[in-house]
C-alpha cells in the first residue's frame, strides 16, 4: 500500500459471495463484538440434523423380517418414501403416492437402491434438491442469509454447502501443537504430509501468541 493511501477494509471473499447473492443456500452469520463487523461462514454438519440412511437400513431390515416377509430391496425403494421431523428426530415409512402432498411438520425424502458388486443391493438416500444419491440427509436452520428460520432446508451436504469442523481445525492452537509435537496425552499422534504443514503450524503459532502478547502489552521487540 502507498503512503497517503487510504485503507479500505474489503473483507473475506466468502461474505462478499454471501452478501452478493452468490453463497450457498444455508450460511452462518455473525458479528465481531470488538469492530461490529458481520461475516459469514459455512455451516457445519455437525450443527445440523443428520437423516442417515443406515438408520433406514436397519429399521427396513426389521421390518423385512416382520412385515413383508424378506421382500426384495428394490421393491422396498420403489413403493416407500421416507418422511422426517428433524426438530423431533423421528422418521416414518409411507406408501409413495407422487399425488400425495407431504405434511407441513414433515420433509419427504425419497428411497433408491443400487448393487454392492456382491449379487447385493444397497439403499440410498435421494436428495430433494439435485436428485442424487447420498448416504446422509442434512437440514439446516439457517437460509442463504444467515437468519434462523422454522422450514429447515433439506439436502446433502454438496447442496448445502455443509462444512466439517474439523477442516477448519488448522487455524487452532490445538492443531499446530499437535503438528509440532508439543501436545501430551494425545492418543494418536498427528502424521504432518510435508516440510509445507510444519512452516503453516509455526506461522499461526506465532501469530496466535503475537496476538495475546499485544493485549497484554508487552512488546515483542
Amino acid at each position: 500500500m502507498s503512503k497517503g493511501q487510504p485503507y479500505q477494509r474489503i473483507g473475506d471473499a466468502f461474505s462478499l459471495a454471501v452478501q452478493h447473492g452468490d453463497g450457498p443456500p444455508t450460511v452462518q452469520q455473525w458479528v465481531n463484538k470488538r469492530t461490529g463487523r458481520r461475516f459469514f461462514t459455512r455451516v457445519p454438519v455437525q450443527a445440523c440434523h443428520a437423516l442417515p440412511v443406515a438408520s433406514l437400513a436397519a429399521s427396513l431390515a426389521v421390518q423385512r423380517r416382520t412385515l413383508t416377509g424378506l421382500e426384495p430391496l428394490t421393491n422396498l425403494a420403489a413403493r416407500l418414501v421416507v418422511e422426517w421431523q428433524p426438530d423431533a428426530c423421528v422418521f416414518r415409512f409411507i406408501s409413495h403416492s407422487p399425488s400425495l402432498e407431504p405434511d407441513r411438520e414433515w420433509n419427504r425424502v425419497q428411497l433408491t437402491h443400487a448393487p454392492t458388486g456382491r449379487n447385493a443391493e444397497r439403499l440410498w438416500l435421494v436428495c430433494p434438491r439435485c436428485g442424487g444419491r447420498c448416504g446422509v440427509v442434512y437440514a439446516s436452520p439457517w437460509n442463504a442469509e444467515g437468519i434462523e428460520q422454522a422450514a429447515a432446508l433439506v439436502g446433502c451436504r454438496k447442496c448445502l454447502g455443509l462444512t466439517d469442523v474439523s477442516r477448519q481445525r488448522h487455524k487452532t492452537l490445538d492443531w499446530t501443537c499437535d503438528v509440532m509435537g508439543l501436545s501430551r496425552g494425545i492418543p494418536k499422534p498427528y502424521r504432518r504430509r510435508g516440510d509445507g504443514t510444519l512452516r503453516r503450524a509455526i506461522s499461526v503459532f506465532d501469530r496466535r501468541w503475537a496476538r495475546v502478547f499485544r493485549k497484554l502489552g508487552i512488546g515483542l521487540d
